[in-house]
């Protein structure tokens, strides 16, 4: 691979890293299900704090990362997803939005898992983002930090 296919293939890795944005860690929540204000809050604080580790993961890649760099890097990132995922679902979601939520969390690890899968194929250029579907549900449940548009 030549010097500017290196850069293409960072390039596109930083930004599939800055869509991971679904992490964050957490204590194991409440017991008594939280009001929707209340849940949205928690949730988008947690994926705030993840989305700022998942920067940082992706600022350790360089123009002249290897293949194995950016999939390292998109390994830890999806880790750190996964953490994300694991504190959310100790939040005790109102029942209202409850099935929402799992969804949301479900499309997030089906996302995870095409990073694990795919690699630096999911940076291709044309490559839709594997965090589509779950950006649009955390969108509609109010979960503005955890959709990859939130400013990353």
């Amino acid at each position: 691979m030549n010097h500017t296919s290196l850069r293409t293939v960072t390039a596109a890795a930083c930004a599939v890293l800055a869509t991971v944005a679904l992490a964050g860690c957490g204590s194991a929540g409440p017991a008594k299900a939280l009001t929707q204000a209340q849940f949205k809050a928690q949730a988008n604080a947690l994926c705030k704090a993840g989305d700022a580790d998942i920067k940082k993961i992706g600022a350790t890649l360089t123009p002249t990362a290897t293949n194995d760099q950016v999939v390292a890097a998109l390994t830890k990132a999806a880790d750190r997803d996964d953490q994300t995922v694991a504190a959310i679902r100790k939040l005790k979601a109102p029942a209202a939005i409850a099935g929402d939520v799992t969804a949301l969390l479900d499309a997030v690890n089906t996302a995870t898992q095409t990073i694990r899968t795919e690699g630096v194929k999911v940076t291709a250029t044309g490559t839709p983002s594997p965090f589509t579907d779950a950006d649009a549900k955390a969108k509609a449940l109010g979960l503005d930090e955890c959709a990859s548009s939130s400013g990353t």
